[in-house]
């Protein structure tokens, strides 16, 4: 017994109490003298767990920055064109990022000779520009290119190529992402007013109907005899992390149409 508390009261052993990382506290989280090597390398996996989880999170944060930033550029340079391509200007991306840079004169655009033609209904290419969809009571506006590619709808609404025109007779359905620009439809309300904007008429609509559907419920893309009819669909539950199992459908009927 007396050999026992001489043993624990000698220097050397006082020392290792001095020395960091071998206190109780750490015995668990450091690989002590003589501790099997099992140990140690069930350490190192956890911290590799944790190094990859980490570095997944970081790279989710910068796609998902990317792909807003990337939406919020194009709408404000796709806003921008639209307007000036209303105003009779030519203007290009290169344009638009000298107006950014206070150096920007733009351009009128180009006077064709006008010859008699018969009026050919035209079908817009993939990626064209349609028009820009508002509603003012949500404070929501976005251009609308032609197509429902995953390219149009990280940068835009896309347009169902398969349904009407805007202002024809029949379903204009459009469709955008339910995180980014056709987010505040989940405030939207019966008699809200749609404006849609195209380079030579303005279309009011009113909304009449909203319903959630399946995705294979294809029926909201029909037309309503010759009614003049806007949808917009997006994805629903808003708030669902993942893809979304249904779909939210707004429609309205054409109201006024103006030049």
């Amino acid at each position: 017994m007396e050999q026992t508390l001489l043993a624990a009261s000698s220097p050397e052993v006082w020392r290792m109490y001095d020395q960091p990382g071998v206190h109780s506290y750490n015995l668990g989280r450091r690989r002590r003298p003589g501790a099997p090597a099992a140990e140690t390398g069930k350490n190192r996996a956890l911290f590799r767990v944790r190094g990859l989880l980490l570095l997944l999170g970081l790279a989710g944060i910068g796609f998902y920055g990317y792909s807003v930033a990337y939406e919020d550029v194009y709408q404000s340079y796709a806003n921008w064109a639209f307007d000036q391509e209303i105003a009779g200007h030519s203007v290009t991306f290169w344009d638009y990022l000298r107006r950014l840079a206070g150096l920007s004169q733009t351009r009128p655009a180009a006077q064709q000779a006008s010859l008699p033609t018969t009026p050919e209904a035209h079908r817009p290419a993939s990626g064209e520009m349609l028009g820009r969809v508002t509603i003012p009571r949500l404070n929501m506006s976005a251009v609308v290119l032609e197509g429902v590619d995953d390219d149009t709808l990280r940068r835009s609404a896309g347009h169902v190529p398969a349904t009407a025109l805007p202002g024809e007779a029949g379903n204009f359905s459009i469709a955008a992402h339910r995180d980014t620009l056709f987010r505040p439809l989940k405030d939207i309300r019966l008699g809200d007013e749609v404006q849609f904007a195209t380079a030579k008429t303005n279309l009011v609509y009113r909304v009449i109907s909203t319903r959630i559907v399946k995705p294979t419920d294809v029926s909201v893309l029909a037309p309503e005899g010759n009614a003049r009819l806007l949808t917009m669909i997006t994805c629903y539950p808003f708030y669902y992390v993942g893809s979304a199992p249904k779909r939210f459908i707004v429609t309205a009927r054409l109201e006024t149409s103006a030049p």
